[in-house]
C-alpha cells in the first residue's frame, strides 16, 4: 500500500491524498484551497490520471461536503466515479442549486454520485473501504479505514469529540476499528493554543439563558453547519418564533427526512421562513432568527427594538477580524452581541485519544499548517512528516 498526499501536509483545506497498490488507485478528497482575501483563487490541483488521461484512477472518495475537500470536483475526468454519503451528496446538490448562482455542470457531476453506507465495507479493486460516519461541522462527515496489501490505514478526515454525536467516535474506534498500521489524521488545532474545548451542546444551554434575557435573539452563523441550527433552533421554547430563510430550511428538511428515524434531534424543528408578513408577529413575541451579513437582513434588524436584542457571532473569528470585513459593523446593529461558536475540528487532547485507541504504528498528519507538533501529541509513534506530492509504502 502507498500513500501520496497531493496537498495538505503543511496547510489547512485544499486537501487530495492518494491510496494505491499495485492494482489500485484510489483518491480521498479533492478541495480548494481556504483563504480570507475574496479576490483568492485556489491553485488547481493538476494531478496524473485524475486530472488528465495521464494514468489512471479507480474512483474518488468525499470525506465530507465542505469546500476545501469538494472545491476541485469538477477537476476530475469525468468517467472516473466519485463517492460520498447519501446525505452529503443531497446538501452538495442543493448547495449547487439554491447556494448562489447555479452552475450546471456541478449539478450534474454531483447526480453521477454513488453513495456508501455507514459501516458497510466496499471493494474498489483490491482495496477495502469501510466508512464510518463521525461527528464534524458538516453533517454526514466520514472517516475511512482502508485495507490492502495486509495492512490496515485509518483516515479520520475532518472530526471532533466535541460535537453533539460526538459519542460515536468511541464506539466505532472499539467495535469496528481495533488496532491499525497508519492513521493518517488531520491536525487542524495543533497550531492554536490550549484553551477550554465548549461542547455544541454547551452553546445550546447558552442560547436558552439567551432566550430568557432577550426578546430578539439573532443568529450569524454558517447555513450548511446543520447540527448547530437544529441544536438553536430546539432551544426556542414554545410561543416564540424561530426564523430561517428558504434554503436553510430546504437544507434542514433534507438533513431531517434522512435522519430523523435515527435520533429525534433530527427530527424537524420548528422553523418559520422569514417575510415581511411574518416580522410583526416575530416583534411582538420575540424568539430566534438565523441571518447574513447583507442588506436585506440589516433592514430586519433596524425594525427591532435593539435595546431587546443580541446578535450571536457563531462562526469562526477569521472571518470577522480579517481586514475589510463588514461583519463588525453588522454585530453592532444591536445593542450587544456576543461570540457564540466552536470549533469543528478535534482539539489535541481528542487527537491524541484518537491515536492512541487505535494504536498505530505510524501516524501522518495532515490538513495542519504546523505538521511538527503531531510528534508531542504521540511522542513514543513513528511520526512521518510528508512533503506534498511525496509518496511513502507502507
Amino acid at each position: 500500500m502507498n500513500l501520496c498526499i497531493h496537498r495538505g501536509t503543511h496547510q489547512i483545506g485544499g486537501i487530495a491524498a492518494e491510496i494505491s497498490t499495485a492494482s489500485t488507485r484510489i483518491l480521498i478528497d479533492m478541495g480548494d484551497e481556504l483563504s480570507l482575501d475574496p479576490n483568492f483563487v485556489s491553485t488547481p490541483l493538476n494531478i496524473p490520471g485524475v486530472t488528465d488521461g495521464n494514468g489512471r484512477c479507480d474512483a474518488v472518495l468525499f470525506t465530507h461536503y465542505h469546500g476545501d475537500h469538494t472545491g476541485q470536483m469538477l477537476r476530475i475526468r469525468p468517467e472516473i466515479p466519485i463517492y460520498a454519503g447519501a446525505l452529503a451528496k443531497d446538501i452538495m446538490r442543493l448547495s449547487a442549486e439554491h447556494g448562489g448562482q447555479k452552475n450546471e455542470a456541478l449539478c450534474k457531476r454531483i447526480e453521477t454520485i454513488q453513495s456508501f453506507s455507514p459501516g458497510k465495507p466496499f471493494f474498489i479493486g483490491d482495496i477495502q473501504i469501510t466508512p464510518f460516519c463521525i461527528d464534524h461541522s458538516a453533517c454526514d462527515s466520514y472517516m475511512f479505514l482502508i485495507e490492502a496489501d495486509g495492512k490496515r490505514l485509518l483516515y479520520t478526515g475532518d472530526f471532533r469529540l466535541h460535537g453533539v454525536r460526538g459519542n460515536v467516535m468511541e464506539k466505532i474506534l472499539d467495535r469496528r476499528v481495533g488496532t491499525v498500521d497508519v492513521v493518517v489524521t488531520e491536525g487542524t488545532t495543533v497550531s492554536r493554543s490550549e484553551h477550554e474545548v465548549v461542547t455544541e451542546w454547551d452553546l445550546q444551554k447558552r442560547v436558552k439563558a439567551y432566550l430568557r434575557q432577550y426578546k430578539y435573539v439573532f443568529v450569524l452563523c454558517a447555513t450548511t453547519n446543520l447540527d448547530r441550527i437544529f441544536a438553536l433552533a430546539r432551544a426556542v421554547p414554545r410561543g416564540k418564533y424561530c426564523i430561517c430563510d428558504e434554503y436553510q430550511k430546504i437544507l434542514v428538511k433534507a438533513v431531517s427526512d434522512r435522519w430523523s428515524s435515527l435520533s429525534t434531534f433530527y427530527q424537524m424543528p420548528k422553523l418559520t421562513t422569514y417575510g415581511d408578513n411574518i416580522l410583526p408577529r416575530f416583534q411582538e413575541r420575540g424568539g430566534l432568527m438565523f441571518v447574513r451579513a447583507n442588506r436585506q437582513f440589516e433592514r430586519i434588524i433596524r425594525q427591532i427594538d435593539p435595546a431587546q436584542s443580541i446578535l450571536l457571532y457563531s462562526m469562526w473569528d477569521g472571518y470577522r477580524t480579517k481586514p475589510g470585513s463588514t461583519i463588525p459593523e453588522f454585530l453592532s446593529l444591536t445593542g450587544t452581541w456576543a461570540e457564540l461558536h466552536t470549533s469543528g475540528h478535534a482539539s489535541p487532547d481528542d487527537l491524541r485519544h484518537v491515536i492512541e485507541k487505535s494504536d498505530p504504528e505510524i501516524v501522518v498528519p495532515m490538513h495542519t499548517d504546523a505538521p511538527q507538533k503531531m510528534q508531542a501529541l504521540c511522542q513514543n509513534r513513528k511520526v512521518i512528516l510528508l512533503q506534498d506530492g511525496e509518496e511513502l509504502l507502507l
